[in-house]
């Protein structure tokens, strides 16, 4: 626990040094994505597989759980509760690959994430370069849809019932959501339309402007983002909860930051910072039990039994 008092304040400290008006939402709390372990001695790589326990001994403080969302449109699921739906994302980059990466362990009670016209999902919505405004639905600020849709942030949507890509861009430059630029791996427990807890891994590259009329990684206007350490991105995480099956519909709306207008407007997102490499979040080779003690694995214990 006194690693996580002090992880903390590390975080505290480096978010301090950004003033206020650069925030978006959610100021109430730090948010912060961590340098991933890759060619670094003694400490295994993260490897997008869908096995998490790579990410095992990352502290709870880098974590957003259900505790952290906020449901923003149909009113009918109340407060967060676990025993409904239970989250842990961690949002982690490296400088080399230049990519972002992100790990979700999801329990629902009612799940149908791998069924057709269902919304059991991750909604993620990136803009690296911090730049804000409006991204989709562009035609209202007169631009081109053609050229802006999902230009300047993008909006990235898990899509396990399809057999080809499980990952789905919203807007053109539909090439960025395929290998290697984007993919996703993952595995679940359970069955569709009963309880299930989902594992997965995906990674995205960043785009500052990404041509909705792009077709592939030569497009002159294609400008691909930089990930260096100390920046702050604008991320917004949205998860819809249906809890009724096949039939366009959810129950739930849950979002990270408390914005419903985060799926068109980048200034509805939370800032990240990108932190530099810490071996003390990762499990190294030789401490494969180096868990903190509010492990994910002991709350999901305490509201499943």
């Amino acid at each position: 626990m006194k690693r996580i008092i002090v992880i903390a304040t590390v975080l505290g400290l480096v978010l301090a040094s950004f003033t206020p008006s650069s925030a978006h939402q959610r100021t109430d709390r730090n948010w912060a994505a961590v340098q991933v372990p890759i060619d670094v001695d003694g400490i295994r790589d993260v490897v997008m597989d869908g096995d998490l326990s790579d990410w095992d001994n990352v502290p709870s403080v880098f974590w957003v759980t259900q505790d952290d969302l906020v449901e923003v449109v149909t009113g009918t699921q109340g407060d967060p509760d676990p025993g409904n739906l239970a989250e842990r994302i961690i949002v982690g980059w490296h400088p080399e690959t230049n990519l972002v990466y992100v790990m979700e362990e999801r329990f629902d009670d009612v799940w149908y994430g791998t069924l057709d016209d269902t919304n059991d999902k991750l909604e993620l919505v990136l803009d690296a370069d911090h730049s804000g405004g409006q991204f989709q639905g562009v035609e209202s600020i007169d631009l081109d849809p053609a050229r802006w849709a999902g230009a300047t942030a993008q909006d990235w949507q898990q899509s396990l019932n399809n057999a080809d890509n499980n990952l789905w861009l919203w807007g053109g430059g539909v090439w960025a959501s395929v290998e290697p630029y984007a993919g996703i791996r993952w595995d679940v427990e359970g069955e569709a339309g009963g309880p299930a807890t989902l594992y997965q891994e995906s990674w995205f590259t960043t785009f500052d402007d990404l041509p909705a009329s792009s077709t592939g990684s030569d497009d002159p206007d294609l400008i691909i983002h930089d990930l260096e350490e100390g920046q702050v991105m604008g991320i917004g995480m949205a998860i819809q909860d249906d809890d009724n099956g096949p039939g366009n519909s959810y129950n739930g709306y849950w979002v990270s930051t408390g914005d419903i207008n985060m799926y068109f407007h980048a200034d509805s997102l939370v800032d990240y910072v990108l932190l530099g490499f810490d071996a003390n979040n990762w499990v190294s080779d030789t401490d494969a039990t180096a868990v903190e003690d509010d492990s994910w694995g002991r709350i999901k214990a305490g509201f499943s039994k």
